[in-house]
């Protein structure tokens, strides 16, 4: 059988929804796909595609999903619980994997079973969306202008407010673990706002704290630099907010705290706006340096970051159905190339040196 059919899973969340939408007129057969039957068939007579539901926890369901399927854009998080499963059922099926994750464990785990998704002759490429294929690229750029770099930073600004229902449950499942940074190889546990610079975006300097993102992991797969601190803008308010939370970790990571967080981001977080998608921009920075102090900056301004997701994931799945991919763990750089950001509309790159 022709494995021509590509998965949405999880596509009624609300990146789903925007990445099924920008999927919509693809030559290959797309696939709605999720839990909930109801919310699915909404959508497909809404987008004109067809669905398929599958419970994530059934192996059977899931290897019926993708028995046939060339790849499935793994929507439904937080990744943490989800991806082993999906990961799982895509080399017992022999299905390209891909996510829009930014979670650092998600990251190392898939990249421990490199040589199991290897054997199965497919690739994975968990972070296909603004977590982390505008960092990725920017990297791989900085590391080619300075190849003996031993340092890297990287720090994102966006002017559009909001998260998505699952960025927001993200957030809260990780709520007192602190911070995450790589030095000397290996990624080291650290506090919220660990570290904090004032960044210069292009377009305003403003205050960014360190982070735990993705290319705390991606990165230095992607480069081989060995110390990486990433950093998002941040009001100065919200920096002390930040630095408060190291005092009453324990008490944040409570289960019954997390729980009562998380009906609340049920009811009230939803996401950007469509006007606010369209309209907003983000703006990324990043710096190399050398043993010997030689430094290299560049930037990025792409559209907003929920936008930026869905043209990424879409645009590699589409690479991917062309023939266009390298086995095993791979990141957006790795498998493509630091140009790869450039091919998505609406992208700029500018370089200074020092």
């Amino acid at each position: 059988m022709s494995k021509d059919k590509i998965v949405i899973y999880g596509s009624y969340g609300y990146t789903g929804r925007l990445i099924a939408k920008q999927a919509v007129g693809l030559e290959s057969n797309v696939i709605l796909s999720g839990r909930n039957e109801e919310k699915l068939r909404k959508q497909s007579e809404e987008l004109g595609l067809p669905y398929e539901a599958a419970d994530l926890s059934d192996p059977g369901q899931m290897d019926n999903l993708l028995k046939d399927a060339n790849l499935v854009v793994h929507c439904a998080g937080p990744f943490i619980h989800t991806y082993k499963p999906m990961l799982e059922a895509c080399i017992r099926t022999h299905c390209h994997y891909l996510d829009i994750t930014g979670e650092i464990p998600v990251f190392e785990g898939i990249k421990a079973r490199d040589k199991e998704i290897a054997d199965a002759e497919i690739m994975a490429m968990p972070g296909t969306g603004f977590d982390v294929v505008p960092t990725d690229c920017l990297s791989l750029f900085l590391k080619k202008q300075l190849p003996d770099a031993d340092r890297l930073e990287l720090a994102f600004m966006g002017l559009v407010s909001g998260v998505s229902h699952g960025t927001a449950q993200t957030m809260a499942e990780n709520l007192g673990n602190g911070g995450a940074v790589r030095e000397n190889g290996k990624i080291k546990s650290v506090p919220a706002a660990y570290k904090t610079r004032e960044i210069d975006f292009g377009v305003k300097k403003r205050t960014a704290v360190s982070i735990p993102w993705g290319d705390v992991s991606t990165a230095h797969h992607t480069t081989g630099i060995e110390n990486i601190t990433v950093y998002t803008a941040m009001k100065p308010s919200a920096v002390k907010i930040l630095k408060l939370s190291n005092w009453i970790a324990p008490v944040l990571r409570l289960s019954p705290l997390r729980t009562v967080i998380k009906k609340r981001i049920s009811r009230t977080v939803t996401g950007p706006g469509r006007r606010a998608r369209e309209k907003g921009k983000s703006y990324i920075w990043g710096e190399v340096q050398n043993p010997n102090g030689n430094i290299v900056s560049a930037r990025l301004t792409t559209p907003e970051g929920y936008k930026l997701t869905a043209q990424t994931a879409v645009h590699i799945t589409q690479k991917i159905g062309s023939g266009d991919f390298k086995l095993g763990y791979q990141t957006p750089a790795s498998a493509y190339g630091e140009e790869l950001i450039l091919e998505v509309e609406g992208v700029s790159r500018s370089i200074s040196s020092d």
